[in-house]
């Protein structure tokens, strides 16, 4: 019997054998895009769109973008924008591109332009504007959210989640604490039936870097010098080395991951300033000297710390040297799970956020 509906198959045409099997052929989803923020990250994600449309189609994602929006203007185009041009000219200044309009900003962008989704990607701030009206006025309008743009989640991550629920539409934001290192799309993809317990993480790529040529001999300053030489510390560096971008990404995950209503004051913070004393002592002590991110529960509470640790050589956070990234986590059944990547520039977070549209892509309507 077997063999008869093997020969059968082999037998049929294709669309007949999709007929017997009863097997739906979807469509690709057309999925239009607006993208807030051309700096580093935007334009790492447009490279990115352009070298791998055919992998995107192939996973069901025609992907067109309507919008691009900088701090001066937005370029748009509902038929979609060329990408190159938009790279070429935006590096020219805009200019003889006739699709730009200086002074239409994103926020009249998002709400003028159909689209399905909006990529918000400006600079974090403390009071997370612009990039909160951006979120906000999308979700208000029905249109999903990707974002690398912590400053608003950890400023109304509750808020913004309710928001997205009632208007049916989805807030990805993986690139927000680790680039590409996989954090809520691995817990929710493999451990949805248990229970995590306790985090710990090396989540800031500029302080491990710094520490790491610490760890060489240099001492704090230079070792800061270097590491904006070498580009991986901005010269407005005061977030990194004291902890603050770290006890950030605490939040987010303390939220997400740990259903909590934290702000930023819950955190114990420590930079790493004074840290040389400590790496001297973990030298005896054939340690390594980390800036540990953690959220433990205590009785009913999470403690939520970021500071500078020693950490043993059989600790899994100590491979994770350089400028690269890791988070260890604790679960009730699964118990101990560790992942980590190395980290070599921005194109890594624009992987992040362009892996969160293809979540998207195939929930948008056929073309």
């Amino acid at each position: 019997m077997v063999q008869t509906l093997q020969k059968s198959f082999a037998l049929a045409s294709p669309q007949r054998t999709r007929e017997v099997l009863n097997i739906q052929e979807k469509k690709p989803s057309c999925m239009k895009v607006q993208l807030v923020g051309l700096g580093n990250v935007g334009k790492s994600l447009i490279v990115l769109v352009k070298e791998k449309e055919k992998t995107l189609k192939s996973l069901g994602v025609d992907l067109t973008v309507v919008s691009i929006s900088d701090s001066k203007g937005t370029a748009t185009d509902e038929n979609g924008l060329d990408l190159a041009k938009v790279l070429k000219h935006k590096d020219n200044g805009w200019k003889g591109f006739s699709q730009y309009f200086n002074g239409y900003t994103a926020l009249d962008a998002i709400k003028d332009i159909k689209s399905d989704v909006v990529v918000e990607l400006t600079p974090s701030t403390p009071s997370g504007e612009p990039g909160l009206s951006h979120i906000k006025t999308a979700l208000m309008r029905k249109k999903n959210i990707v974002t690398a743009n912590k400053g608003p989640l950890v400023v109304a991550y509750g808020s913004l989640t309710k928001l997205a629920k009632s208007n049916d539409v989805k807030l990805f934001y993986e690139a927000t604490v680790a680039a590409h290192v996989p954090i809520f799309c691995l817990i929710d993809s493999c451990f949805r039936a248990d229970q995590l317990l306790s985090l710990q993480g090396v989540l800031n790529a500029t302080t491990n870097f710094i520490i790491g040529e610490m760890e060489k001999g240099r001492d704090f300053q230079a070792a800061l010098k270097y590491a904006i030489e070498a580009g991986w510390a901005e010269t407005s560096y005061s977030d990194d080395v004291d902890g603050i971008d770290a006890a950030r990404k605490v939040v987010i995950l303390a939220n997400s991951l740990f259903k909590n209503a934290a702000k930023l004051e819950n955190v114990k913070v420590e930079g790493i300033r004074n840290v040389g004393s400590m790496v001297e002592k973990a030298r005896e002590l054939k340690k390594r000297v980390k800036l540990v991110c953690e959220i433990s529960k205590r009785g009913t509470k999470h403690e939520m710390r970021v500071g500078p640790r020693l950490v043993p050589m059989d600790d899994p956070l100590a491979t994770v040297n350089g400028g690269h990234m890791g988070v260890k986590l604790v679960f009730k059944t699964s118990q101990q799970v560790f992942v980590s990547a190395q980290f070599s520039g921005l194109k890594q977070t624009a992987y992040a956020v362009l892996n969160d549209l293809t979540k998207i892509g195939p929930t948008i309507d056929g073309c």
